[in-house]
């Protein structure tokens, strides 16, 4: 999975005086990158995981779930001299030209895809960070446990008296505590079981479509998180968004040409009236091979409108002199 930073979201949030503050995970420690620039740490295939917004410098939003999926990296070292291929359009050169985004194309390939178990990441989503499962989980291990000791003291004791019920309460909220994290992992996994389960299957068939298509997932991902940006971002009051999971494939032909229907979840952050709100929701796109894609070559490049053959920005939609499409510098486009 690669990620466009678009200089047309980084101005949006600045219009509007918006610092997203991004914290990710790399190899046990805490890493941050701002969108102001303030904080640029270099990470390495890291894992994001919090994102703080900030309003007239003020925070007013946070959000904590993301695909872990999806692994970062951020270079800002100018003496690194690895090879690095822009996803979006080709160009090859030392990664220390990709600092500030690919030279030829302003956009910043910076994510990786991995195949790790989506069952574990759904059973970790829906479980294990949601706070309703853990309070019902504690009020079910707590009744248990008082069932337990009550049933302990019938056993045991002679009698049974007012004292003995205090005992109950006594035995059970410190059998309930001892209880809790055990009890807590054996219901996660028994009831959402048939959840993690149908999860692993989609994620195997997601895997089976790249071996079976031969298509480049790098490329393909950075391509339609492109068409996704250029989507969201025409919303006035949009100034974020993440795509949570990618939900299906479906590849087929039409006239000689492949298409390509992927269904997303996708989180969508709009500022309105000095509020932020977080909406989720399912998207389908449909992108189609670009038989007059350009990749472009190591060194010089002269990247020239087709169709009246003026210097053009190919992170735009369109050629700022005639108004032309410009698609000749994605693989896949809507």
């Amino acid at each position: 999975m690669a990620f466009l930073s678009e200089t047309h979201h980084l101005r949006r949030l600045a219009d509007r005086d918006v610092v997203i503050k991004t914290t990710y995970i790399c190899d046990g420690q805490f890493f941050t990158r701002n969108t102001d620039g303030t904080v640029n740490d270099n990470i390495s295939r890291g894992i994001r995981c919090r994102k703080e917004y900030f309003l007239h410098g003020k925070f007013i939003h946070v959000e904590k779930e993301f695909d872990s999926r999806i692994e970062y990296t951020y270079v800002t070292d100018a003496s690194d001299e690895t090879p690095h291929t822009c996803a979006n359009c080709g160009f090859s050169g030392p990664i220390r030209d990709f600092a500030d985004g690919c030279p030829c194309c302003d956009a910043a390939s910076n994510l990786v895809y991995t195949d790790k178990d989506l069952g574990s990441k759904q059973h970790y989503d829906l479980v294990l960070k949601n706070p309703l499962y853990r309070i019902v989980t504690a009020v079910i291990d707590l009744l248990l446990s008082l069932c337990l000791s009550y049933l302990f003291l019938v056993k045991t004791s002679r009698t049974f008296n007012s004292y003995d019920v205090s005992k109950v309460f006594l035995y059970g909220g410190i059998l309930a505590l001892l209880l809790y994290y055990l009890f807590y992992l054996c219901d996660a996994y028994i009831i959402l079981w048939p959840v993690k389960k149908y999860k692993e299957y989609r994620n195997r068939l997601q895997q089976d479509f790249w071996k079976r298509t031969g298509i480049d997932q790098q490329r393909f991902f950075n391509n339609l998180n492109y068409e996704a940006g250029a989507k969201y971002y025409s919303a006035p009051d949009l100034i974020d968004y993440d795509i949570m999971d990618y939900l299906d494939y479906r590849e087929y032909q039409r006239e000689g040409v492949l298409y390509v229907d992927v269904r997303l979840r996708v989180r969508l952050v709009a500022l309105r009236g000095g509020r932020i709100r977080s909406d989720y929701v399912s998207d389908t796109f449909t992108l189609k091979h670009n038989a007059l894609w350009t990749r472009l070559q190591p060194g010089i490049n002269l990247i020239k409108c087709p169709n009246c053959g003026s210097n053009i920005d190919v992170t735009k939609k369109a050629c700022d002199y005639c108004g032309s499409g410009i698609r000749d510098f994605r693989e896949w486009i809507s």
